[in-house]
Formats: C-alpha cells, structure tokens, sequence
C-alpha cells in the first residue's frame, strides 16, 4: 500500500514555505505523492450541501487559498521523487483545453509525477460565480475527459461535443507520462462509481471513509463494472482512501486494515497540523504500517 499525504493549499499550508517543507518532508518520509484540495473560489452564502457531511463547510470560506497549479507545483519542485495530485479537481467549472496544457506542462517539468484527481462538484453557487451550468455537470466532466486524453496524445487533436468543440490542433508539449496523466474519479455513490469504471485509472473514496470491508467493497465494484464494460485494465484501477483517526495507535491499526482490505493508497490528512510538527508527522507516517 502505498503512503501519501492530502491537504487543502490554505492558512498556514497555503504558503511557499510550508509547501516546501511538506514536500521535502514527503520525499524523506519516501511518500509516494501530496494530494491538493481545491475550490476556485468559496461563494460567501452558500446554500448547497457539502458532500459526506450532510451540512455546511466545516472550514472560513474567507480564508486566502492557493491556486492548485501553483501549489502542485511548489510541492513537485520541492522534491524530485513525490508525485503531485489534485483531490479533486472540479473539471467542469475548467476550460479543458487550457488546463489540459497546464497539466501537460506541469507533468513534463515534474519528470511525468501528475494525477488528476477529478470530481463533478457538489457547491452550484460556484458553478454561477463561474459562469457554468451546475445541470448536467457529469456529462459535462465525462466530455471534458474525453477532451484532456485527446489533447494529452493526438498530434493534431479536434473535439466535436456537446460541451466543447475545437477543430485541429497543435497542443504542445505532450506530457511526460505516455497517455497523459492518470485520471482518478472522486466522489461519493453509485454514479462515481460508475464514472469511475468507465473513464478512471483510479478512484478516490470520499472522506470518512474509514471501513475496510466498506473500502474493499468499493474497489471490487469498481473493478467488476470496469470488467463488465469490457475494459482490459480493470484489474489496475486503483484505490485511495483518506481518515483520520484522533489516536495514533488506532489509526496504525486501521491503516494496515486497510493494506490487508487491498487498498492501493491512503492518503494522510494534513490538515490541523501546525507548521512545526509537519517534518515530525509526516516523518512518522512511514511507522504507522511497518
């Protein structure tokens, strides 16, 4: 099971500073990559119902957060092993011939270490401020997908969508990574799910999720809807889960739960560490499964 760390770039981790050190303290922990959250902006009323909770943000709104690309990169260039990933993205509110160059870029200095970390979004207050339909936004990210792959791996790409459409061409440089990036779905339910085993490398639980047998589950659904779609590499989509447990011999216990589960990566959470115990922390992550 591989061992990663996830945050949103905001307050005290929204800085070059700490950015920094998480990286440089990730690849001496030999972590395999730092997940980013993201939200373009935060609506000051919000009216839509936060995904896995059943309520509101748990977090200020008003706090300064970095933008993801920029913060993806100060992690990446922070280290030269630890893979850099977006968890989630919310793809459709993105014009995805833009971020499918960003990506490329970002992708070919890192030396190919991206995943894209994609969800449909759940706040349609943020879709307005954007100017973005909040109807049929899954529709609209299964196209956009489409999209980034062909501008990812075609000399010459065009689109013809329902949502985008480009005639030929040149989208240069081409990512590092042969095929582009690897594409992981986020959500929660059986339509992520779904999406998932049609268009994603891997999946990413939705937060909480802390049951092995639950988390085992997920992944084996996962792969028999892929399988039944007649995808070859079924068996390689991949597992992420993120918990956090207040007591660190518990949480030890239920990370190798979820390494016996067959999960493929648990990621850490970050969040409410303060900057001075972030190069212990992430330090100790590798002794909670050895």
């Amino acid at each position: 099971m591989r061992l990663s760390l996830i945050l949103l770039p905001r307050g005290l981790h929204g800085t070059r500073e700490a950015l920094s050190a998480i990286g440089q303290a990730a690849q001496q922990a030999g972590l395999a990559r730092v997940w980013l959250g993201d939200h373009v902006v935060y609506p000051a009323e919000i009216r839509s119902t936060y995904p896995g909770t059943g309520g509101a943000l748990a977090f200020n709104g008003a706090t300064p957060q970095l933008d993801l690309t920029v913060a993806m990169m100060l992690v990446a260039m922070a280290s030269e092993t630890v893979g850099v990933g977006s968890a989630v993205v919310v793809l459709a509110q993105r014009n995805p011939v833009a971020f499918a160059k960003q990506m490329a870029s970002l992708d070919l200095v890192t030396g190919g270490r991206v995943a894209l970390g994609v969800g449909v979004g759940w706040c349609a207050e943020e879709f307005e401020a954007l100017g973005v339909p909040f109807a049929r936004r899954g529709a609209r990210t299964d196209e956009y997908i489409q999209a980034l792959r062909t501008l990812w791996t075609e000399p010459q790409p065009a689109l013809e969508g329902e949502f985008i459409r480009f005639a030929p061409v040149h989208c240069n440089p081409k990512p590092a990574q042969a095929g582009g990036p690897p594409i992981w779905i986020g959500g929660y339910g059986e339509a992520a799910h779904a999406r998932a085993a049609r268009l994603g490398d891997g999946f990413i639980a939705g937060a909480r999720l802390s049951d092995p047998e639950e988390a085992a589950r997920i992944r084996r659904d996962i792969r028999r809807r892929a399988a039944d779609l007649g995808r070859a590499d079924a068996d390689r989509i991949n597992l992420a889960v993120s918990f956090g447990l207040p007591d660190r011999p518990a949480f030890a216990a239920r990370l190798k739960e979820m390494r016996d589960a067959g999960v493929d990566e648990a990621a850490i959470p970050l969040q409410g560490r303060s900057l001075a115990e972030i190069r212990d922390f992430v330090l100790g992550i590798p002794d909670l499964v050895a």
